[in-house]
């Protein structure tokens, strides 16, 4: 029911919140070109911070009171919920701030790692080059609480939290990468959470979190159905070139990916996972992913539902 609640809640809080920050999403200052030529409103994706804390408070709130109340069951999952909450708050203040950061004053001749350091070498830190860097301090930060449970001080834990949160930090980008197509962001996110709710859930029949002792249920699933929610509010708008969800959206969207992944996870799975999403982003350095998908005919019906008939399978991977 408490999962219910927060899903609910979110899903008002994110339609009350797009609704308050409609004209300024939709006005000049904010407007970009999208891949059809049309101005569009960017940084759709601020909607998750106050759509994210409006259910926050409540819920922190609820849980804190229960804590001790209720047997030791109960107190493990309000225990859980709290702390769930908290790092998806984190995650989510930290990577949407850091995307409008590059949305609003971003240098578009600097594209992928390799246009952002090579500015860097020339003396000129451009702002997609400080939120790769602050996007890995966040997930830190977000992270702090599972990966020093029970006194874990050992230097293989500090590598292990390094690893984690370089797993966050690259989802987040690659799935910044994804967003060049109305709805193609969220087209991949809503099964890789359905897969990271799986892969967290099946601790939950043993009693034991990978990262220490708490529930699955609500210390992933419950705080990331709650960004969920909120993307199903943005979606139709997203679909329908209405706006973008910008740096500041998709980078959220990543990152709760990218914990539901660690999370979910041994050290070796999570080892892989990090090989496998900085392959993704050196692979963006080179191709085009829309080029790839629309080389493939289900991908590309896939990649087309929703939206207005893509013409030009080019882009400009940033």
């Amino acid at each position: 029911m408490i999962t219910l609640a927060v899903f609910l809640g979110s899903l008002a809080a994110g339609s009350l919140s797009l609704l308050l920050l409609w004209r300024t999403l939709s006005g000049e200052r904010l407007a970009r070109i999208n891949y059809r030529g049309a101005k569009v409103g960017t940084s759709a994706g601020l909607v998750f911070v106050p759509a994210f804390l409006m259910a926050y408070l409540p819920t922190i709130d609820f849980a804190s009171r229960r804590l001790g109340l209720d047997g030791l069951r109960l107190t493990t999952m309000y225990h859980s919920l709290r702390a769930g909450m908290n790092d998806m708050l984190v995650l989510v203040l930290g990577f949407c701030l850091l995307g409008f950061l590059d949305d609003a004053a971003g240098d578009p001749s600097a594209k992928g790692f390799k246009g952002h350091f090579s500015e860097a070498l020339r003396g000129r830190f451009t702002t997609g080059l400080a939120k790769a860097a602050m996007g890995f301090v966040v997930a830190m930060a977000a992270l702090q609480g599972e990966m020093f449970t029970a006194g874990r001080t050992a230097p293989k834990d500090y590598g292990t939290w390094l690893m984690s949160a370089a797993v966050i930090a690259l989802t987040a980008n690659f799935f910044n990468l994804l967003d060049l197509r109305p709805g193609r962001a969220m087209k991949v996110f809503f099964p890789a959470l359905a897969l990271c709710a799986g892969l967290t859930l099946r601790y939950e029949g043993v009693g034991v979190y990978v990262m220490g002792a708490r529930s699955p249920m609500y210390g992933y699933v419950t705080p990331a159905l709650s960004v969920a929610a909120v993307a199903l509010v943005l979606l139709p708008g997203d679909l329908r070139e209405k706006y973008m969800l910008g740096d500041a959206g998709s980078n959220v969207l990543g990152a709760v990916i990218g914990l539901g992944l660690v999370l979910g996870t041994g050290f070796w799975w999570r080892l892989g996972m990090l090989a496998a999403v900085a392959v993704l982003n050196v692979i963006s350095e080179r191709f085009s992913f829309s080029r790839i998908i629309a080389s493939n005919r289900v991908l590309a019906w896939i990649d087309s539902l929703g939206r207005k008939v893509d013409s030009t399978p080019e882009d400009n991977n940033t």
